[in-house]
């Protein structure tokens, strides 16, 4: 049942950020793009050059944007802008096309970051510049969530695919992938895009990214995809993005053609030591007292140090989840003791030669949450029905009494009955069939660590059980479920083996309210002989944002197990 099963969701491998401010940043419309000649690509020379480590502990990616004299943290303006300065000035164009329907949009999106590195996010806009199709605050508000996330975004860039070309100009071209670790599921498609920034005398120029493959974004499906950042270097050394356009092609689930294009252009800065203010007219635009605004609410409380996490670049799930689970249980165990209302039937009924067999369906709802990035508690309810059959192996002993008892009246009268009603005075065996229903509750929680594609995590939970038809639950089963992973990062699959403990007790014992036997509730104390130890090997598959699918089997001498998961993340 999966009252047992906590669903593995490697996502815990990984972990995102997420903060309080008011933001606009270029990179907010990261997620629109398409392909884009570059025609300014110039011929280049025969060989690439390999990097030169001064410190042995240096990675080979760092050492060639350190020959070349840029910061290696660039990539991320590729993901986020929201890294650029502690407060931010942005316009934001987004034009939507659909066949020959074209919606256009413009709004400012404003950043501001308190003492304690706290950001406030919020958009700016003018409601007569939105496109009256679409939802366009909303859209870029998941868009700025997504952005503030990726902020501290460490591992962005794969540092084995770091290449750097220099070109017959004088310009150095540096190329990279986006890392595969740590994505989060809602941006996984940067693990197509392939990178390329044009240096020139220690400075960056531009950065373009393209996609490698189609992939899926939100619910279109994108064939090309193209962002363009041209940069611009403050007299202090600061590079900041000065213009930003990106451009999905694709189509709909309905195979319309879907264009979308985003132009992203930074109107100020503000730090502590300097005021940068890019296009004045814009600054008095997006200063009008008449604009409305809209808050992005980018911070979760839990999980707790989520933060911290995601600043390593660790990616992590959704903080709460819901999920429903089936699973189909069946057990074959043998007895150790019959006691029914209090009397010993281990003579009428041999125990050692008796055997059940048990059929148990469950369906159970769950509810999370990740309270540490990698600590998750959950509690559950649900039913669970039982189909049993006790096969006892009856000794006769019962006949022998009757027949010894008759005789003792009536010579031979014990002979005769015995004659006639065979199946009290002989060995053989009785089959007693249940059926049964029962209600579930418990809870559990589940600790986990990994490393790039492996983990491992051990879950455990607490259970009990009610009869339909009786007041009280019974005493509660410990489950306990350590596993070791490994995820195919590119597929959002994850693999794992492990074990299942089920801690049922050396006998069951329970009352049933709606039965009595002169005046007195039927009670039983039944020995039951089970082996705890299984072992468990499962698959679970994320699909897009929110949902997950998680298939397990167990296999042990005494029982076999099979459950399906179907969860949601939010």
């Amino acid at each position: 049942m999966d009252i047992f099963t906590m669903r593995i969701k490697t996502s815990i491998i990984l972990m995102f950020s997420q903060r309080t401010i008011i933001a606009l940043t270029a990179s907010l419309l990261t997620i629109f793009c398409v392909p884009y000649a570059n025609a300014e690509e110039e011929k280049i020379s025969e060989s690439i050059v390999e990097p030169q480590l001064v410190d042995p502990k240096e990675k080979p990616g760092k050492a060639i944007f350190t020959k070349y004299g840029i910061a290696d943290d660039i990539p991320k303006l590729g993901l986020s802008s929201l890294t650029q300065g502690q407060h931010l000035v942005e316009h934001v164009k987004r034009s939507v096309q659909i066949d020959e329907q074209i919606s256009q949009s413009e709004v400012f999106l404003v950043q501001n970051t308190d003492e304690k590195e706290n950001i406030d996010l919020r958009i700016k806009y003018n409601p007569v510049n939105l496109a009256k199709e679409e939802d366009v605050i909303e859209h870029i508000q998941d868009n700025t969530r997504t952005e503030y996330r990726l902020r501290d975004y460490i591992q962005s860039y794969d540092d084995k695919s770091v290449k750097a070309v220099e070109l017959e100009n004088g310009h150095v071209e540096i190329s990279f992938n986006y890392s595969k670790y740590g994505l989060p599921q809602d941006i996984a498609y940067f693990r197509f895009m392939r990178v390329k920034i044009d240096v020139k005398d220690g400075q960056p120029l531009s950065m373009v990214l393209t996609n490698s493959q189609p992939f899926t974004y939100d619910k279109y499906t994108i064939h090309t995809y193209h962002q363009k950042i041209i940069f611009k270097t403050l007299p202090s050394g600061k590079v900041l993005i000065k213009r930003k356009s990106t451009v999905l092609d694709g189509e709909t689930k309905k195979n319309k053609t879907f264009k979308l294009t985003t132009i992203t252009t930074p109107v100020a800065y503000y730090d502590d030591d300097e005021i940068t203010v890019l296009d004045e007219k814009l600054l008095l635009e997006a200063s009008d007292p008449r604009m409305r605004e809209a808050r992005v609410k980018v911070d979760n409380l839990f999980p707790l140090m989520g933060d911290m996490i995601r600043r390593k670049g660790i990616d992590i799930p959704k903080p709460y989840g819901i999920s429903v689970s089936y699973r189909k249980q069946e057990m074959e165990f043998a007895f150790t003791d019959f006691n029914v209302l209090g009397i010993d039937f281990n003579d009428l009924f041999d125990p050692s030669k008796s055997i059940g067999t048990v059929s148990a369906e469950s369906l159970v709802l769950r509810g999370d949450v990740y309270i540490l990035p990698f600590w998750n508690i959950y509690g559950l309810f649900g039913k669970i029905k039982v189909e049993a059959n006790v096969n006892a192996d009856y000794t006769g002993k019962a006949g022998d009494i009757i027949k010894d008892k008759l005789n003792d009246k009536l010579t031979g009268l014990g002979d005769a009955f015995c004659k006639e009603v065979t199946f009290v005075c002989e060995q053989g065996n009785l089959n007693i069939p249940l059926q049964l229903q029962y209600d579930v509750v418990g809870f559990g929680t589940t600790l986990a660590v990994g490393y790039r594609e492996f983990f491992a995590s051990v879950t455990g939970t607490y259970s009990m059980t009610r009869l339909e038809g009786n007041s009280e639950f019974s005493e509660g089963i410990l489950t306990v479920q350590p596993m070791l992973g490994y995820q195919l990062v590119d597929y959002r699959t994850q693999f794992f083996v492990g074990a299942e403990y089920q801690g049922l007790k050396p006998y069951t014992s329970g009352t049933i309210d709606s039965v009595e036997v002169n005046g007195e509730k039927f009670n039983f104390n039944v020995g039951i002989d089970l082996e705890k130890w299984a072992y468990l090997v499962g698959v679970n598959k994320e699909f897009g944002k929110n949902y997950n699918v998680t298939v397990l089997f167990n296999k042990g001498e005494t029982r076999t197990a099979g459950t399906v998961n179907f969860g949601y993340r939010f």
